[in-house]
């Protein structure tokens, strides 16, 4: 028996003080549950203490597993600072010790292309013997079936590697160790024997397939020993659902989220600086607009030649005039000939008639075409009108939909018709590898799924953009100019060096060319600056002599330098390569002998501990949540030698001007992804704390940026760009009242402006009140009229007449009184009437099962803004938060502008009685419609729909729904997509309190 202590973690201590969510989750955990533990915190909140904390607490032997050496030395070094005893913790996969600190790397599973292809066979075999087949039969039935029908085989491995996915830690050990790689076999036995319970993932959003079955393995064969091992994963954030796979490992192996902590939260509590997101937006260079304009010119002539003649052509025409299906019959006699009349396809399609069909045939088909599938026929439409104008069809179809494709219904018609025509078809395999060549040199990929956008060179140019790096240096000498000796900044780039479009037509980009540009721009050639890769360490001539004999202090090693034959102003450090560099480079950066590193995200995006970083510069491709949070992490710590630092954290997003031919904006969606899981200061109310853009650019500067990808030629970047008004540090620090109170909840809500409160909601609202107004009058006035004359009539005559004359002017004045009180509402008391609104879509989400009923209702705050407008706050505060995302959004899509909405009201027409349907009718002749697209979630059914439009009537005023299907309806379409979005300016929005 071995004489180890059976908690020999239980005996480490910690001398600190915790801080107060350190604190709190500690007292909330229970390590002996039995069940994982899962924590979510921000860079520098602390996770390594709390998950040391938690392994002490427990006091079995422990590994900890972390994405890189640099955070694997954090561990080591903190766990033998509670330890106190060097020897107790290791990281050595070779000699585990009491708390053993591994990356992930050391048991990275790389015996197999498909580590989870064995598991998955092995599942279907068990599938097949319990089907009653003998072992060997069904072993050989699934060989068979690999050599005879390989896409079958795979299919069946794929949707059974999704199911072992999803119960990783639930498999027996033997499985799950048979896939690994023989290290990783070898390392996990060391650990098994070493008596380690305690399973430390930091940063686990890394788990991907492969790291998550290792850990899995591991779990099992601790659990096959006996043993109920605890399992601890800390992140700063959550893979996105949208990956299935990261997101399914993540629910195998950590379960749901036991503890979050805001970065608000942590920033309030004054344990990160204070910070401020902030935007540059930049215009690409000329050179590189020049070759964009070509490359989507030559795209755009290749995709519409592949309809233009042939098949393609067909293909379009089938696609508006779907052929007609009739049941195949019952007995066919192969020896007779074929009606003479047309001919049976083997699909039991029909034939057209050879002669040319009329044009209400062609009607039937267009409206049939239509109703099955709207988008896909309007994007056949505008091709066909294009290829072939004058084609019969053509004439039939509305002169809203004769038009130039967009380029995402090109490519969604592309994507169709090579699935439709093109795979099926054997013969056509060489037609499949043209057009998968020809799309892959525009950064298209076409799969048996369809086509999907890769690194178009659209995407890859604006990205790695000469204009950003130019950007950069406009940044730093800003945040110079207001730091002054204080700045501390990091540019982070994507790569060491790359090319940025195919055949490298524009040069080279990444961190290299930024360090060259940095070094060499007027504004930012003062700033000493050093450039840190895996592979190469740069200075600038210029500051050489100050910079290299601090580098060689700090590495403790003779350096020299030599030319760059790329850029004579820098030099190429010899001697100062490896992981010792990234430290100097802190530690110069701290003291202030260097102002600037420039690196890239391998090296800098996660775990690199600089307290004293207090600009960071994005100058990276990356949007999502886990990296683009890590990356901010970088200018979050608290700085010992600035008590009051506030970090500035830029992104640089290279946007097309609006004359631009091209119609995407890749940087520009980034930009917004980026945003969109990050906490910050309201950019037009500095005292809330929001997450989005709303972070990062205020109203202005989002409605300019809204007009340069509308296209509008009165628009400018430049108008987007918030290098010209950048906040006081000192207002930042104040606007996060660090110290105060705070209830650390999230709540999602819709934001919508007005000009005022007295401003009409909808551009018909006026003419309609007025309209009704003039019918309650004239009602009121004929009935009153004909009591008066039933005075002077005989009584026989003049009672009767007065009865009818008060009946229907009765009749009449009530309903247009409550038809104009609306629609009054609407034209005079904006506040009022959205509150009405949102009360009528709560109702439809919660009716049609998209929310939980409440009894409560949807509050609504209205508050002034400096140009005489109003904001109003929409809220459904006693929700669940994700029924309040999903109310929020459908007050977005309705407010907002309109897309491809089922249905779609036409507001301030109909009403429930013919005469108010009347007047209205008669009041909007002549005059332009206003219409609103009815929410995704309440027009998916037709019921829905229909309550929702009844709903309306009732409480907020006339309206009538159209349901947006058929031909016929694409002028009404093209029509409310000029009329929608009533207001400009409505958003949804997430706010931490």
């Amino acid at each position: 028996m071995s004489s180890e202590p059976r908690r020999p973690l239980s005996a480490w201590r910690f001398d600190g003080t915790l801080r107060a969510y350190q604190a709190d989750a500690l007292d909330r955990v229970d390590v002996d549950a039995g069940g994982p533990v899962h924590l979510v915190a921000p860079p520098g909140a602390g996770k390594t203490l709390l998950g040391l904390l938690l392994a002490v607490r427990r006091g079995r032997r422990t590994v900890v597993f972390a994405p890189t050496t640099a955070i694997r030395a954090q561990w080591v070094a903190a766990a033998r600072g509670l330890a106190h005893d060097d020897a107790a913790v290791s990281d050595d996969p070779s000699h585990p010790a009491d708390l053993t600190a591994l990356t992930y790397q050391a048991v990275s599973v790389l015996d197999a292309a498909e580590p989870f292809a064995a598991l998955a066979r092995s599942r279907w075999i068990d599938e097949l013997v319990g089907d009653d087949r003998p072992l060997e039969a069904a072993t050989a039935w699934l060989d068979a079936l690999g050599e005879t029908n390989p896409a079958a085989y795979r299919r069946g491995i794929r949707s059974r590697s999704r199911s072992v996915r999803r119960t990783l830690a639930r498999q027996d050990a033997a499985s799950l160790t048979a896939a690994l790689h023989p290290r990783a076999r070898e390392l996990m036995d060391r650990l098994v024997a070493a008596g380690v319970e305690t399973i430390v993932l930091d940063e686990c959003h890394h788990l991907l397939d492969h790291w998550a079955l290792v850990v899995a393995a591991l779990v099992a064969r601790l659990r096959a020993e006996g043993r109920e091992p605890l399992v601890v994963g800390l992140t700063a954030t959550l893979p996105s659902p949208d990956d299935a796979n990261e997101y399914d490992n993540y629910v195998s192996l950590l379960g749901e989220v036991d503890l979050e902590v805001p970065v608000p939260a942590v920033v309030r509590e004054g344990d990160l600086a204070p910070y401020r997101e902030l935007v540059h937006a930049v215009e690409p260079t000329e050179g590189e607009r020049a070759f964009l304009s070509a490359n989507a010119a030559a795209l755009d002539e290749a995709l519409r030649t592949t309809f233009a003649v042939g098949a393609g052509r067909a293909y379009l025409r089938d696609a508006l005039q779907p052929p007609a299906t009739v049941p195949a019959p019952a007995r066919v006699d192969p020896l007779a000939p074929p009606p003479p009349d047309r001919a049976i396809r083997s699909a039991g399609a029909v034939e057209p008639d050879a002669a040319e069909p009329d044009a209400a045939a062609i009607d039937r088909g267009l409206a049939e075409a239509f109703s099955a599938d709207f988008a896909g026929a309007e994007a056949a439409a505008a091709m066909f009108s294009q290829v072939a104008p004058d084609d019969p069809l053509v004439e039939r179809l509305p002169a809203v939909a004769r038009r130039a494709p967009t380029a995402d219904e090109t490519i969604r018609l592309l994507g169709r018709y090579a699935l439709e025509r093109i795979l099926p078809d054997p013969d056509r395999e060489a037609d499949w590898k043209r057009l998968r060549r020809l799309l892959g040199d525009f950064g298209y990929a076409l799969t048996d799924r369809g086509v999907r956008r890769t690194r178009d060179p659209v995407d890859t140019v604006l990205a790695s953009s000469l204009a950003k790096d130019r950007g950069a240096c406009d940044v730093l000498a800003v945040e110079r100019a207001q730091l002054g000796d204080r700045l501390r900044a990091l540019v982070v780039t994507d790569h060491v060096t790359h090319g940025n479009v195919h055949g490298g037509l524009l040069g080279s980009a990444g961190a290299v060319r930024t360090f060259s540009v940095v070094s060499t721009d007027a504004a930012t050639a003062a700033l000493r600056a050093i450039l840190v890769t895996s592979s190469t360490v740069r200075l600038s001539v210029r500051h050489a002599d100050a910079v290299l004999p601090a580098l060689a202090r700090e590495l403790g090693a003779a350096l020299d330098t030599a030319p760059c034959a790329d850029d004579p102003a820098v030099l190429e450090v010899r001697g100062a390569t490896g992981g010792g560099v990234v430290g100097a480079a802190s530690r110069l950066l701290t003291s202030g002998e260097i102002e600037v590193v420039v690196g890239t995200r391998g090296l800098f995006g996660e775990g690199w501990d600089c307290p004293a970083v207090n600009t960071l510069v994005d100058l990276t491709a990356v949007a999502t949540p886990a990296a683009t949070q890590q990356l901010r992490g970088r200018s979050l710590r608290l700085d010992p030698r600035w008590p009051e630092k506030v970090a500035h954290n830029w992104t640089v997003t290279a946007i097309l001007p609006p004359t631009s031919s091209l119609s995407a904006q890749p940087d520009a969606a980034r930009l917004r992804r980026k945003h969109a899981r990050l906490w910050g200061l309201d950019a037009d109310r500095p005292g809330e704390i929001v997450r989005g853009l709303d972070a990062a650019l205020d109203r202005d500067r989002r409605a300019a940026l809204d007009a340069v990808l509308a296209g509008d030629p009165a628009a400018s970047v430049a108008s987007v760009d918030a290098l010209g008004a950048v906040p006081a540090r000192a207002d930042t620090r104040a606007a996060w009242r660090i110290g105060t109170p705070y209830v650390d909840r999230e709540e999602a809500s819709v934001r919508v402006e007005q000009r005022s409160r007295r401003a009409p909601v909808f551009s018909t609202s006026v003419v309609a009140a007025r309209a009704l107004g003039r019918g309650l009058g004239g009602s009121v006035a004929i009935a009153g009229a004909a009591v008066v004359l039933a005075f002077f009539l005989p009584t026989a005559g003049g009672v009767p007449l007065a009865a009818v004359a008060a009946v229907t002017g009765t009749v009449l004045s009530v309903s247009f009184a409550a038809a104009w009180r609306r629609t009054r509402r609407q034209s005079r008391d904006a506040p009022a009437a959205m509150e009405r609104i949102a009360r009528v879509v709560w109702t439809a989400l919660s009716e049609s099962g998209r929310v939980a009923a409440l009894p409560a209702a949807p509050t609504v705050e209205v508050a002034g803004v400096d140009d005489g407008g109003i904001r109003v706050d929409i809220r459904m505060p006693r929700a669940d938060v994700r029924d309040q995302r999903v109310f929020a959004e459908a007050v977005e899509q309705l407010c907002g502008p309109i897309r491809s909405p089922r249905f779609v009201l036409e507001v301030n027409r109909g009403g429930g009685s013919w005469w108010v349907r009347r007047v209205l009718e008669r009041a909007g002749r002549g005059r332009s419609r206003q219409f609103l697209a009815v929410p995704e979630g309440i027009g998916r059914r037709r019921d829905d729909a229909v309550r929702f439009h009844g709903a309306w009537q009732v409480h907020v005023g006339p309206a009538v729904l159209h349901e947006v299907s058929g031909p016929q309806n694409l002028a009404l379409i093209s029509e409310a997509r000029r009329s929608g979005a009533f207001s400009g300016a409505t958003r949804s929005m997430v706010r931490w309190r």
